[in-house]
C-alpha cells in the first residue's frame, strides 16, 4: 500500500485532515462521524460508506458532500483497492459554526439524503474548479511549522465558505420548492456533468439523456434552480477557468483562449465582457 496521509487539528474552531492514498487491498476505516458541519471533497475516489451500519452509498467519482450531524454515530468507509484516493476533509462544530455566521439550520433546508432518524443530512454538491482549487492546494500545502497552520486554516475557512454557500443558495431559491428532490438531484448533475465537459459541451440531448431528464425539464430547471442556462453556466465555467490562467502571468491570451475553447477575437469580446477588462491586461500579450 502506498500511503500519503495526514490529519491535523488547527484552531479550536475547525479540524482538517487531508490525503492521497492507494490500497492494495479492500480497507475498512471505522470512526464517529463528527458532530456539526462536515465538508468532505473527493477529487478522486472509490469506496462505499455507511452510517450506523445503514444501507451503504458509493462514492465513485468526485464530488462535495456536506456532512450535518447530530448526536452520536458511526461511519464505515470501505475503500476500494487500486484506486488513488485523494480527499479533504473540513470539520465545524456548532458552536464554531455559529461564531463564524454559519447558520447550520439554513443548510439543511437545502435538502440532502437524510439517515437515521433524520439526525444526519448528507448532501452531494457539484466539484466546481474554485473547489477543487483550494482542496489542491489543501493537499500540497508548501508551508511548515506555525506557518502551516495559518495557511491551512485559511483555505479551510475558504473552501468551507464557497462549499456552504452553494447549499445556502440553494435553501434560498423559491424554485427549489416547485422540484422534488430527485429532480433536483438531477440538475445538480447536469450542471456537474456540464462543468467537466465544459472544454468540449455536451449537447442538450447528450446532457438530458445522461442524467435521466428530458430537455425541456434540463432547460427550465437548470435556469430556475441555477439562475442561469445550460450555456451561460459553461460559458462562465471557461472564462473563470481563463481568468485563473491569465492571472498567474504564466499564459498568452492566445494560449489560453485556445485551452478553453475559443477564437481569439470572440474571447477577448467575452473575457472584456465578463471581467471589464481586455484579456491582456492580465496575460502576456
Amino acid at each position: 500500500m502506498a500511503e500519503t496521509c495526514w490529519s491535523t487539528h488547527i484552531v479550536s474552531d475547525m479540524t482538517l485532515s487531508a490525503g492521497s492514498r492507494v490500497h492494495s487491498d479492500y480497507l475498512d476505516v471505522r470512526e464517529p462521524v463528527f458532530e456539526g458541519l462536515q465538508v468532505i471533497v473527493s477529487l478522486s475516489a472509490r469506496l462505499s460508506a455507511s452510517i450506523d451500519g445503514q444501507r451503504p452509498f458509493d462514492v465513485a467519482d468526485a464530488g462535495v458532500y456536506l456532512v450535518l450531524a447530530a448526536g452520536r454515530h458511526e461511519g464505515c468507509d470501505r475503500f476500494a483497492p487500486g484506486t488513488l484516493q485523494r480527499y479533504v476533509k473540513i470539520g465545524i462544530d456548532r458552536q464554531a459554526a455559529q461564531r463564524h455566521g454559519l447558520d447550520l439550520e439554513r443548510i439543511a433546508q437545502a435538502g440532502g439524503e437524510r439517515l437515521g432518524t433524520d439526525a444526519i443530512i448528507v448532501r452531494r454538491q457539484p466539484l466546481t474548479p474554485p473547489l477543487r482549487a483550494i482542496a489542491s492546494q489543501i493537499l500540497t500545502c508548501p508551508l511548515d511549522g506555525g506557518l502551516r497552520d495559518l495557511y491551512l486554516a485559511g483555505k479551510g475557512l475558504e473552501l468551507t465558505a464557497i462549499a456552504t454557500s452553494q447549499a445556502l443558495a440553494a435553501a434560498s431559491r423559491p424554485a427549489a420548492r416547485r422540484w422534488s428532490a430527485g429532480d433536483i438531484e438531477r440538475l445538480e448533475q447536469a450542471r456537474a456533468l456540464a462543468t467537466a465537459h465544459a472544454h468540449a459541451p455536451l449537447t442538450l440531448d447528450q446532457l438530458a439523456r445522461q442524467v435521466g431528464v428530458n430537455v425541456k425539464k434540463l432547460t427550465s430547471g437548470f435556469r430556475e434552480l441555477f439562475g442561469t442556462s445550460v450555456f451561460g453556466h459553461v460559458q462562465e465555467v471557461r472564462l473563470a477557468e481563463a481568468h485563473r490562467m491569465l492571472s498567474t502571468g504564466a499564459y498568452s491570451v492566445s494560449e489560453v483562449a485556445c485551452h478553453v475553447g475559443y477564437a481569439i477575437p470572440h474571447f477577448s469580446t467575452l473575457f472584456r465582457k465578463r471581467f471589464g477588462l481586455p484579456p491582456s491586461q492580465l496575460g502576456q500579450g
